[in-house]
């Protein structure tokens, strides 16, 4: 038992029918939330650079606007941020209880580094909300030479802060993505959990790195749209009286938004192909093909804002890209579940055995092994057809009559056959394993 399995409790099989649905919306909250802080920082960071280089002073009220806009408040940060993925790391860790894998350690990990990353994204808006009153007080002096060396002493510090604080809440947010990706990935696959023992396994896994670009290209969609609903739509939109300003701001935000968002659907195909083949159900291709649609409408929407130079389309833009989050975090829960039903099943029985061991203690009967069967067993396998796990009529005669050596594998199961997921571990004593063992080889010799 790890460290984590000692802080939750298993969850029943209607405690994990809710811890579903409770994944379908922290995931839905927390995904477009964390792809505008990670979206917006880095369009923030690029036009920064884009005004050193060009001296253009719109594209530095461009950069301090966005991150201005896009990173609201502490408070709603907490709510939409940290409270979603604490949420998830804590329904993952009983989801996956007893599968002694890396992905609740990775993803409790990637919490911390939430915390902090957004720390110093606050503390990099501050900084360029103080960056752009300086910037205001200097355009109302004749001759800046004329300011003090005490001003031009702190306007320095100020534009050291905004550059220090920025990259380095993009680096940690996006490190923290990358952790957060790896470990919802990596415990989606059972196939993966036997190898998954260590964060380096985060780092080679080729399915975690294309849905981290995944995301990444979603990121930047959604804070296009983004842009386009606070600067246009949102309470009346801001006011813009320089049209120079609102012309850059329309274009570079309907660019980036369109781009990204022609992206995704290949991005959407290609996840499809990394999952595995437990995973699929007709709700994960319903979910997937809700997303697919809304991409669609999204791109329309887009294309009629570049026709018409008309932003009034600006609020259906962000609200249909938000429910794209919603299918693909749907989409994403289903197939989840699929994957490891399996261990669902382990996990609800162990749920099963602690309600049964808090309840008065009755008088001790002798193991049954027909009984541990039929509740540990018999949902993946059966003696003469294929179902999760291989059918009992290719597995037991390699044992004979050595109940021992079958028992040793019950007790302690490897994966075997390529062709079928890991059995998971039941979690039984040697007596209980011994027991099914014996029913198991006594049964099929009566087949």
């Amino acid at each position: 038992m790890n460290f984590f399995d000692q802080l939750v409790i298993p969850p029943s099989t209607e405690q994990s029918l809710l811890l579903n649905l409770i994944q379908i919306i922290s995931f839905a909250i927390f995904y477009p939330f964390t792809g505008i802080m990670l979206g917006g920082t880095l369009l923030s960071l690029y036009f920064r650079s884009q005004a050193k280089k060009t001296r253009n002073l719109l594209y530095l009220k461009f950069s301090n606007d966005i991150i201005k806009y896009l990173a609201v408040s502490r408070n709603a940060g907490f709510g939409l941020g940290i409270l979603p993925v604490i949420s998830i790391s804590i329904v993952y860790a009983q989801l996956l209880y007893s599968s002694n894998i890396i992905s609740v350690g990775v993803l409790f990990l990637s919490v911390l580094m939430f915390i902090v990353s957004y720390a110093f994204i606050y503390r990099y808006k501050s900084s360029a909300e103080t960056d752009s009153a300086i910037t205001e007080i200097k355009k109302s002096v004749i001759d800046e030479k004329n300011l003090s060396e005490e001003v031009i002493s702190f306007e320095e510090k100020v534009k050291t802060e905004v550059s220090s604080s920025g990259k380095s809440g993009l680096i940690l947010l996006i490190l923290s993505v990358f952790l957060f990706i790896g470990g919802t990935t990596i415990a989606s696959n059972m196939n993966d959990w036997a190898t998954a023992k260590t964060v380096f396994a985060v780092f080679v896994n080729s399915s975690v790195w294309l849905n981290f670009v995944y995301f990444f290209v979603t990121s930047l969609a959604i804070s296009g749209g983004a842009i386009l609903f606070f600067f246009f739509s949102w309470q009346g939109g801001i006011k813009i009286e320089n049209n120079d300003y609102r012309e850059l701001v329309l274009k570079k935000s309907v660019s980036v938004a369109l781009i990204f968002s022609l992206l995704q659907p290949v991005f959407l195909f290609f996840n499809f192909l990394i999952l595995p083949k437990e995973s699929f159900s007709s709700p994960v291709f319903i979910f997937a093909g809700l997303a697919f649609l809304s991409i669609l409408f999204v791109c329309n929407f887009l294309y009629a804002i570049i026709r018409n130079s008309d932003v009034e389309l600006a609020g259906w833009v962000f609200a249909v890209m938000l429910l794209t989050f919603v299918f693909v975090s749907a989409k994403n829960q289903y197939a989840f579940s699929n994957a490891i039903k399996p261990h669902t099943l382990v996990v609800n029985a162990k749920a099963d055995e602690k309600l049964k061991e808090m309840q008065p203690k009755k008088q001790v009967v002798e193991i049954s092994g027909e009984e541990i069967y039929k509740s540990r067993c018999a949902a993946c396998h059966k003696f003469e057809t294929k179902l999760v796990g291989p059918p009992y009529q290719e597995t037991l005669p390699k044992y004979g009559d050595d109940i021992k050596k079958l028992a040793g594998y019950i007790y302690s199961p490897v994966k075997i056959n390529p062709e079928y997921p890991p059995m998971p571990n039941q979690g039984l004593k040697m007596k209980e394993a011994e027991a099914v063992a014996k029913y198991l080889l006594e049964k099929y010799k009566t087949k």
